[in-house]
């Protein structure tokens, strides 16, 4: 069984970073970075997160490797909440994958526990067992790299990249989980789903059409373009109510901690 300890010795987390002011503002100054517990690998000028991504794994050896936004803040006591998360997964499941914060469960019902900036608002809340998932949001990304799995180079840019490796995973007849490991995502609101996310996402449903349709947390992949279309249109209509909504992300993420409780 995976202790904290055990996590802390066994661990590395990888960034993509574009902005060092946001990565010091949140990432950085999460206390298990800050304080040196485990070591924060940052990878720039990346193409891609595939690239960004792999190139960390290339590049350690560790047991679990947690893939972080920039803009994400781990809370005190996140280690602890993950090994215990492992610990009730591999109690029934050793050869797990991937555990996300955030996804959709077995029944496509959004599940999971953080604290979001962009819609100025918790998604979801705390829950004892991990849960079986089909997708996982890509803020907090944990892998099992024993699983042996990678980030197809592939894939462009920087969306979907989360949905992409637990259907790999699961094509490879591993499974993956969301569990109860609370993080703030201290992000933007979503402007669009245009350029680089509507060049992944028509990858995705190329390289995943035996498989449609499947449910993300943002457009479904179907087997026409209509859900891409729909959901560019809403975003369009409801774009000023979601700004003036928003938080504002240059806010000390410590502060949302509270917001994660009850």
């Amino acid at each position: 069984m995976i202790t904290e300890a055990d996590a802390f010795a066994d661990m590395q987390i990888i960034a993509a970073v574009n902005d060092d002011e946001i990565l010091a503002r949140n990432l950085l100054a999460s206390k298990i970075i800050r304080d040196s517990m485990v070591d924060l690998k940052c990878y720039r000028g990346a193409a891609s997160a595939s690239q960004a991504y792999n190139q960390g794994l290339d590049e350690t050896t560790a047991r679990i490797v947690v893939f972080a936004h920039q803009d994400v803040f781990l809370p005190d006591g996140w280690a602890g909440q993950l090994a215990r998360a492992i610990a009730q997964i591999e109690a029934s499941d050793p050869d797990w994958a991937v555990i996300g914060a955030f996804g959709v469960d077995l029944q496509g019902r959004p599940v999971g526990h953080a604290w979001s900036t962009g819609l100025a608002r918790r998604l979801g809340g705390q829950f004892d067992q991990p849960v079986e998932t089909t997708c996982i949001d890509e803020f907090v990304i944990v892998l099992n790299r024993a699983s042996g799995l990678r980030f197809d180079p592939a894939l462009p840019g920087f969306h979907l990249y989360g949905t992409d490796i637990v259907l790999s995973a699961m094509a490879a007849g591993r499974k993956c989980y969301v569990a109860d490991i609370p993080a703030i995502h201290n992000s933007r609101p979503v402007h669009g789903y245009a350029g680089g996310y509507s060049d992944a996402w028509h990858f995705m449903r190329s390289k995943w059409q035996d498989r449609l349709p499947v449910p993300t947390l943002t457009v479904p992949l179907g087997r026409t373009a209509w859900p891409l279309l729909r959901s560019r249109f809403k975003l369009w209509r409801t774009r000023a109510q979601r700004l003036a909504r928003a938080g504002d992300p240059t806010t000390d993420p410590q502060e949302f901690v509270q917001h994660l409780a009850g």
